[in-house]
């Protein structure tokens, strides 16, 4: 073999170029390949070289018990979720803060936080989309409470049950929200329907009626009115922003759309406005 290789590599290789060098050693482990299916003996120290290298790492490998690959398998999974539990805990002290400091430009009401956990299609009793949270009569919650998001309204809620709640949300054909909007805080309503005669809306997209002669202008802020005694809706919370005016078409108030704050199709943590009483 060694006499082999002196014949087919010179001892100056200096004058080659590189693809002929690559060429040739292309060649050799062409060769090298066929002399070890024809004679496996003239490739054995290659391979018993090759095995006192990897020995140690093969030796590591097989020398894990299957209890003890189980285990570490275990802890790996644990240690995965703690991790996971961890992220989930900061992500609900983001939002938290969120919330708090939104609640001090609201009025300063006291929340009472829950979770969304389940959702309803548009077409329940109630006349539109609900969902469901994880707080409910034990934690203070009644029906016609409001219930907001850091970003703003979210609606307000219709049921009740020991330990869970259905919200009812904006944009519904039976939610209608007495509204403030624009700089002098004039006074109209919002819902999820358009009046006959107007543009189709978007999905998602609420229509702002003026009451009166009031003028609505794009870009006005919409906060709610508030309700007698705060229920169902307190005052002042951000409900969203007036997108685009509709042209008059002999309407008694003014008409435009709306675009809400708050996304029912990404909510997670929510607050009830707790009222005087209710805890």
């Amino acid at each position: 073999m060694r006499q082999l290789l002196r014949r087919l590599v010179p001892h100056h290789l200096g004058g080659l170029t590189r693809p002929a060098l690559l060429g040739i050693l292309l060649a050799l482990t062409v060769l090298v390949l066929l002399v070890d299916l024809a004679r496996p003996s003239a490739t054995a120290p290659l391979r018993r070289a090759a095995a006192t290298v990897l020995a140690p790492a093969q030796s590591a490998m097989t020398g894990w018990t299957d209890t003890e690959l189980t285990d570490l398998t275990r802890e790996r999974d644990a240690l995965d979720a703690r991790v996971k539990e961890l992220e989930a805990q900061v992500r609900t002290s983001e939002q938290l803060t969120e919330l708090e400091r939104a609640a001090e430009g609201w009025g300063g009401h006291e929340l009472l936080p829950a979770r969304v956990v389940g959702f309803s299609s548009v077409g329940t009793p109630v006349g539109g989309r609900t969902v469901t949270i994880d707080a409910g009569e034990r934690d203070g919650v009644a029906v016609d409470q409001t219930v907001v998001s850091s970003a703003g309204l979210v609606g307000r809620v219709v049921r009740a049950a020991p330990s869970s709640a259905d919200v009812v949300l904006l944009g519904g054909s039976d939610v209608v929200v007495g509204v403030r909007f624009g700089e002098d805080g004039a006074l109209g309503s919002v819902d999820g329907r358009a009046a006959p005669g107007l543009p189709p809306r978007a999905s998602g997209e609420l229509t702002l009626t003026s009451v009166g002669d009031s003028d609505i202008a794009e870009g006005d802020l919409v906060t709610t009115l508030g309700s007698p005694e705060s229920v169902p809706y307190v005052a002042g919370i951000p409900l969203g922003t007036v997108t685009s005016v509709d042209p008059h078409s002999g309407q008694l108030g003014e008409t435009a759309v709306v675009a809400p704050f708050v996304d029912p199709d990404t909510l997670d943590l929510v607050a009830v406005v707790v009222l005087g009483g209710n805890r």
